[in-house]
């Protein structure tokens, strides 16, 4: 409603339009909504504009975030300054083209927008020389100061600064949520922001060799209180205030209290990136501190004396992050070793077997790339669902690019030297290229293939139809 009134208001004073301003518009999880708001804070300070933020509660109600509606979370004056209604800010603010922007080609950017510039949740320096604009370096202690908030969040950031702690503590995210148990868990576009729980392990025993105390932070209670329990780490739960606090108000409190470690240890997690931001400092990437290689061996070691502690999907995901991470280290049987273990854990996830497809077909054996397609359309076949979830993965377009681009390849060579599972998948892609003709021909090759497979009896050919279809209302969308 606000945005809409705004809306009239520029239309009736069309003599004097709206100056431009620095546009934060996420729909995501706290993390990702704050690193944009700062990121346009900084920008506005950079251009000499001001900014906007939109905030919708869409996952309010959602359990893997911590979102509430803005008036529990910001302050009155800071909403009436700066928030914006999100349905109103759909156009007219493209983001910076980057890499390498100077300020110079910022302004002239901005002058280009109809509304304003777009800030991301990505690092400024990703867009940003740098060297020609020093201010994106710097962390966003000064813009996080700045940010009016609800008292009760006041609250939950002043009780974590008082929090007694001593010197050279060492804070790690976890991450889970959905990253793991939730809808992203098949993406393969995700699976880097969970510590994968051995690494994670071995990171902790490391540090309290050298005398370091760890302060553990994430979603998944259990594991942090195996992981606390095992080694003696200590659960940042623990030291919240005794008071009962919302779920945003302990987001922020713990994301306050993270800020205060050092070092930060994390994934790409939005939440660890914005808990360091806030200290002027970085977070050191798990996958850097563990190099892969070195990761294979800890994953099997400790899976063979650990893994009866860990839950399936831990296993799954612990698995899948080792042979990802070194997968073009690895030879074809460690490969095809670790994503059958990742497969065992979690034989609901297709994202294992169309990696098991790949990696036979790459070895020139196309009986076992198809026996592991035809295990993951059996699979489909047996879920309820209207449509074939593995062949929609293997399509899956996100905003950065194929999910499964990597493997792309592969399979149309495959679908290319004669009818077989892989026909199915391949025609998902090229509808959602757009390439209609070529989808059909390939759905008819594959339904050909299927009157005699016995193995695929039970495959409804209305949800294979209807799977292709989808893909096709869907087509010709830009990576």
């Amino acid at each position: 409603m606000l945005g809409r009134i705004r809306s009239k208001l520029r239309g009736d004073e069309s003599s004097s339009p709206e100056p431009k301003f620095i546009l934060a518009r996420q729909g995501d999880g706290l993390g990702e909504r704050l690193n944009a708001l700062l990121n346009a804070m900084r920008l506005a300070t950079i251009l000499d504009v001001d900014f906007r933020f939109t905030w919708p509660v869409g996952l309010a109600k959602d359990r893997d975030h911590a979102i509430a509606p803005a008036e529990e979370f910001f302050s009155a004056d800071f909403i009436a300054a700066h928030l914006i209604d999100h349905a109103d800010t759909q156009d007219g603010f493209p983001t910076l083209t980057g890499p390498a922007d100077d300020l110079d080609s910022m302004r002239k950017q901005l002058d280009a927008a109809d509304r304003g510039l777009r800030a991301t949740t990505r690092p400024l320096g990703t867009k940003i020389d740098p060297d020609a604009v020093p201010a994106v370096r710097a962390g966003f202690s000064a813009e996080f100061a700045a940010v009016g908030f609800h008292p009760d969040i006041e609250a939950a950031i002043a009780a974590a600064h008082a929090v007694p702690l001593g010197a050279g503590l060492v804070g790690m995210h976890l991450r889970a949520g959905d990253n793991l148990f939730g809808r992203y868990r098949t993406w393969t576009r995700h699976a880097y922001k969970a510590v994968p729980v051995p690494v994670a392990r071995a990171i902790i025993e490391r540090h309290q060799a050298a005398g370091r105390e760890v302060l553990i932070f994430g979603q998944d209670v259990e594991l942090i209180a195996e992981l606390c329990s095992s080694t003696g780490a200590t659960d940042a739960a623990t030291l919240r205030p005794t008071v009962e606090l919302s779920r945003p108000a302990e987001a922020v409190f713990d994301l306050s209290l993270m800020s205060r470690c050092d070092p930060i240890i994390s994934g790409w997690s939005g939440f660890a990136i914005q808990a360091a931001a806030l200290a002027d400092k970085v977070v050191d990437n798990y996958a850097d501190v563990i190099p892969a290689t070195e990761a294979v061996d800890l994953t099997r070691a400790d899976i063979a004396a650990n893994g009866h502690r860990y839950s399936d999907t831990h296993r799954s995901y612990a698995w899948w992050s080792a042979y990802y991470a070194a997968q073009h280290d690895l030879s074809y049987d460690d490969a095809v070793q670790m994503v059958t273990a990742a497969l065992d854990a979690d034989p609901t996830n297709p994202r294992s077997r169309l990696r098991l497809a790949t990696l036979h077909y790459r070895q020139g054996d196309r009986k076992r790339g198809d026996d592991a397609l035809i295990e993951a359309l059996a699979a489909d076949a047996r879920a309820d669902k209207a449509t074939l979830e593995s062949v929609l993965l293997f399509s899956l377009l996100t905003k950065g690019g194929f999910d499964s681009a990597e493997i792309f390849d592969d399979f149309e060579a495959v679908a290319e030297a004669g009818p077989g599972p892989a026909s199915l998948y391949r025609a998902s892609l090229r509808a959602r290229r757009g390439d209609a003709n070529g989808a059909r021909r390939d759905l008819a090759a594959f339904k050909d293939f299927v009157a005699d497979e016995p193995r695929l009896a039970g495959l409804d050919d209305a949800r294979t139809t209807a799977t292709i279809e989808r893909e096709l209302k869907r087509g010709d969308r830009p990576g």
